[in-house]
């Protein structure tokens, strides 16, 4: 029997808390739950693969996790090997996610079903904190609030903008072109958000600066009022005084260490002596082999770091 491939990297809430998992599929979709002081070992077989894609939940008889009740995830029916990316291009046009990740609130092309779902839905956009100068603007449903958040590794969030799917998603469009917000964040910047002191004042600071700025550019958007959420007790992240060394996914990889904390994708790895720290949107698509990794030593006191 083939190694489960990681098909998805999902935060769920478990016993009452958020925790990161990897979702896999060997024959049927299973979860590995990343949960502080438990023990992470696998090796990273050869060979990258296809994820499958996004289905309706009714379409699919599939053994699966279910990600909302609507979908659900449907493997790649060819086991496509891939070069780069994670989908293959019939799993892509198949995937009924991604024409809302490429909407911008002008023109609906997803299926039916979707669009009407998209209509009727409650949709906000929010402002997030990765630092004091990292403010992103974006967009979520009700039901992905506060997980959405909580994925990328924010610091703090609030919701600032309330609408449906398609109204939210313009008036993103139309704050990213009139303000310097990100869109997005590279991985190498949220690295610091893993081991520098948060300034939760500063951020929450800048968070409202750019609120402000928002509400007198635009003052006819349907705003919504909530307090600055400061999330960083999620992600149990232990104090460190050093920069966590990155472990590079490639075939044969072989990790072994203690779980010390996850924020968003990032993995914090306390393997020897020392902090690591993993990408986990870099096992996807790969096949893993969870087993002990015989070429590392653990230590399980904290405060080496």
């Amino acid at each position: 029997m083939e190694s489960p491939l990681v098909s998805a990297v999902e935060w769920w809430r478990k016993n009452g808390k958020w925790t990161c998992s990897l979702i896999c599929f060997d024959g049927a979709f299973s979860q590995i739950w990343l949960e502080p002081d438990a023990r992470f070992s696998l090796v990273v077989q050869p060979g990258q693969y296809c994820v499958g894609y996004t289905t309706l939940s009714s379409r699919t008889s599939v053994a699966q996790v279910d990600l909302e009740p609507w979908k659900a995830m449907a493997p790649c029916p060819s086991a496509s090997k891939l070069e780069k990316g994670h989908k293959c291009h019939v799993c892509y046009q198949a995937d009924l996610v991604q024409s809302c990740l490429m909407c911008d609130g002008t023109r609906c092309s997803a299926e039916p079903s979707i669009q009407g779902t998209c209509q009727r839905a409650t949709a906000y956009v929010y402002i997030a904190s990765f630092g004091s100068d990292r403010i992103k603007v974006g967009v979520a449903h009700s039901s992905r609030i506060p997980q959405r958040w909580i994925e990328q590794g924010a610091n703090l969030a609030k919701r600032v903008i309330v609408g449906n799917g398609m109204e939210a998603r313009r008036f993103e469009n139309a704050i990213h072109k009139a303000l310097d917000v990100l869109p997005g964040l590279k991985t190498n910047k949220k690295i610091d958000t893993l081991w520098k002191k948060q300034n939760s004042e500063a951020e929450a600071h800048a968070i409202a600066k750019a609120e402000e700025e928002v509400k007198k550019r635009f003052p006819s958007f349907p705003f919504y009022q909530e307090p600055v959420r400061d999330l960083s007790d999620i992600y149990s992240l232990p104090p460190l005084d050093r920069r966590p060394i990155e472990l590079r996914v490639k075939e044969n990889l072989q990790i072994s260490g203690e779980i010390l904390g996850t924020k968003g994708s990032l993995l914090l790895l306390g393997i020897g002596n020392l902090p690591y720290f993993l990408n986990l949107n870099h096992l996807l698509g790969r096949r893993i082999a969870p087993k002990e990794a015989c070429t590392t030593v653990m230590q399980t006191a904290l405060d080496r770091f």
